[in-house]
């Protein structure tokens, strides 16, 4: 975030004309005001995350545990200590959520969270060798589990925060368009720049860049501008119910919102066909469209850049179609290019097919948000995400293990071929997940109510 925007309406005094003209733009773009604060954050928030990642996963398997044979066991713990926290703290996160302020909720958050990451960046100046790897790798999965766990309890307050100061389907949907495209854009130039770091100045300062990235959030959340509403009134004097009752009333109104319920159900079912391809698109890309696996980042690339293209139009298709429309044709749409994917065995097509495919999907993360804030009561928004994020969360990680287990072991011989194309087990696991995210799409057309207000029981 730049820093002058925090202090932005003290500066609008000393603008000049010349300058004046391109605010009104500006504004529109961003929303408004305030949401412009939240995303210059999340922007450099992202960034930093990226890079504290890939520097992570980098110096474990590089440095700490080169050359053994228990490297990526060591990568892998990285990734179960971040789903364990998902696990752990987030269907309990939304209950305190709806009853704290949320802007101190991420205020606080952000504080934790730097100091985790400064605490990890001032033990990684000791030399390596100098402590037992044991405790080397604690220490990492020690730090990466409170950042996800104290990110369980940030995502539904920033996402509730939003709800408070983004009014109307289009704004909402442009706010949840520039989030997708500022965390794809992330993904993308994050990696080299951790690469770079990690190269050149050590591992100790692209730590540090992550905590800096903290205090950037934190001062854009500081400067927030919100009504005294943005206090849960459900929740505000809290204390007098019990943290187990919140949490099963919570869950009582979302199962008996059939939009939401439908809405999860249909998730669900896109989550376990994405994440396939996620998991496995690197073994496509060496087997099937036949490049080197250094060429992997370029089909990454090329996904990131379709992902921020949709995430940008999405505004455009909503106020053509509106959200539930955008939502089930996305999927169907998703699906046919999930299996025109799998057949392609040229790379230059496949980076062409694979960008296209991206598009819907970021259309969908963006129609999404503005369709849970319509659905779900403000006071239950943290309780509700508490169970929507971890169940998708949890069907996508469901889909990469059972896929990696049967392209290791039942389908590790597989060989077909129909109309001149031969398929092997990955490639025919895409058109499976394809074919799970086009029934899923045909599920949200006849399912899913047309306004998720009306749903509200």
């Amino acid at each position: 975030m730049a820093m002058a925007s925090v202090c932005e309406n003290r500066a609008e005094h000393r603008i000049n004309s010349n300058h004046k003209v391109s605010l009104p733009s500006l504004q529109r773009t961003l929303v408004n005001r305030n949401y412009a604060q939240l995303w210059y954050g999340q922007a450099v928030s992202a960034i930093g995350d990226t890079v504290f990642c890939t520097t992570l996963v980098l110096w474990v398997s590089q440095v700490l545990a080169r050359g053994s044979s228990w490297a990526p066991a060591a990568v892998s713990g990285i990734l179960v200590a971040a789903a364990a926290a998902v696990a752990l703290v987030g269907p309990v996160a939304g209950v305190f959520v709806d009853r704290w302020n949320r802007k101190s909720t991420m205020m606080r958050t952000e504080v934790i969270r730097g100091a985790m990451v400064a605490g990890l960046t001032g033990l990684s100046f000791v030399p390596v060798r100098d402590l037992p790897v044991g405790l080397w790798l604690a220490a990492v999965y020690l730090v990466v589990f409170v950042l996800n766990a104290v990110g369980q309890f940030f995502s539904p307050a920033r996402f509730a925060t939003i709800g408070d100061v983004v009014h109307g389907e289009e704004d909402r949907v442009r706010a949840a368009g520039l989030a997708e495209a500022s965390t794809s854009a992330a993904g993308i130039i994050g990696p080299p720049i951790a690469a770079l770091l990690l190269l050149t100045v050590g591992f100790q300062w692209a730590l540090a860049a992550n905590a800096a990235s903290y205090a950037v959030s934190y001062l854009a959340i500081r400067f927030l501008r919100l009504a005294s509403r943005s206090h849960p009134p459900a929740l505000a004097a809290a204390g007098a119910t019990s943290l187990r009752a919140e949490f099963s009333g919570g869950l009582r109104l979302f199962t008996r919102n059939r939009f939401l319920v439908t809405l999860l159900t249909v998730t669900m079912i896109c989550q376990c066909g994405t994440g396939a391809i996620s998991a496995l698109n690197v073994f496509f890309v060496t087997r099937d469209l036949h490049v080197s696996s250094r060429l992997f980042g370029i089909a990454e690339t090329a996904m990131g850049a379709g992902f921020i293209v949709g995430a940008l139009v999405a505004a455009r298709m909503v106020r053509w179609i509106g959200a539930r429309t955008l939502t089930w044709s996305g999927l169907l749409a998703t699906g046919v290019l999930a299996a025109g994917y799998a057949l392609q065995r040229s790379f230059p097509a496949g980076l062409v097919m694979l960008a296209i495919y991206a598009m819907p999907i970021a259309m969908l993360n963006t129609a999404v948000a503005p369709l849970l804030l319509d659905a779900a009561p403000r006071e239950y928004l943290g309780r509700v995400m508490a169970v929507f994020t971890p169940l998708n969360q949890l069907a996508s990680m469901l889909s990469v293990v059972i896929c990696g287990w049967l392209t290791s072991t039942v389908l590790r011989s597989f060989r077909a071929s129909f109309g001149g194309v031969t398929l092997n087990s990955v490639s025919l696991i895409f058109i499976v997940a394809g074919g799970l995210i086009f029934v899923s799409g045909i599920r949200a057309f006849a399912a899913l109510p047309g306004q998720p207000g009306a749903a509200r029981p």
